[in-house]
């Protein structure tokens, strides 16, 4: 009877051994997948510094091999700079168009379907009159538009907040348009000017 009892206690044991390593296991794991992700998706100037500079100061006995990573590095830097520059221009200012400035979203909207809205630095050019803006509960810019004896709802979603329901590219700014929720990606609006 005592060979069983221990027995019993040596399954017990094992067995918690082994919930333990598994636990581990997954923890680790994931938390390696996490911090691969997370260098995967940031891909950094410092990074992309680093690695020409390894590679100069390692080809410095080659005057054509150090010339050419001089060259990719002063390549990269405008490509860095326009992406900059685009992020910075696709900024959308809310207060602003809560104050009547439309600066931010000036140029022509079409969405898959062919349709289109223009805006200049004073709202809509031709769609409809803008009558009521404010702000929405998720971070959207909401629009009352009047065209004639009805109106239209737009809703101006700035890059990087999802459109619920929809697949659409959280890049870009995006707008939506209608007297009723959009019910397919090719009813978003993107700017293309």
């Amino acid at each position: 009877m005592k060979i069983g009892k221990g027995i019993n206690w040596l399954l017990i044991l094992l067995s918690c051994l082994i919930a333990i390593v598994l636990i581990s296991s997954l923890f680790f794991f994931f938390n390696h997948k996490k911090q691969d992700a997370e260098v995967v998706t940031t891909p950094t100037t410092e990074q992309r510094s680093t690695t020409s500079m390894t590679t100069t100061s390692t080809t410095t006995t080659s005057s054509t091999t150090s010339q050419e990573s001089i060259t990719t590095t002063e390549e990269e830097r405008p490509s860095t700079q326009e992406e900059k520059t685009n992020a910075e221009s696709q900024k959308i200012d809310e207060q602003a168009i809560l104050n009547g400035d439309f600066s931010t979203l000036v140029g022509t909207w079409r969405n898959g379907l062919g349709q289109e809205f223009t805006f200049d630095k004073n709202g809509l050019v031709n769609s409809g009159n803008i009558e009521k803006v404010s702000m929405g509960n998720h971070g959207t810019i909401e629009f009352s538009v009047r065209s004639g004896f009805t109106g239209y709802g737009m809703s101006v979603y700035p890059a990087g907040l999802i459109i619920d329901g929809l697949d659409s590219d959280l890049s870009k700014n995006r707008l939506t348009a209608g007297q009723a929720a959009p019910t397919s990606s090719e009813e978003v609006f993107y700017k293309v000017d």
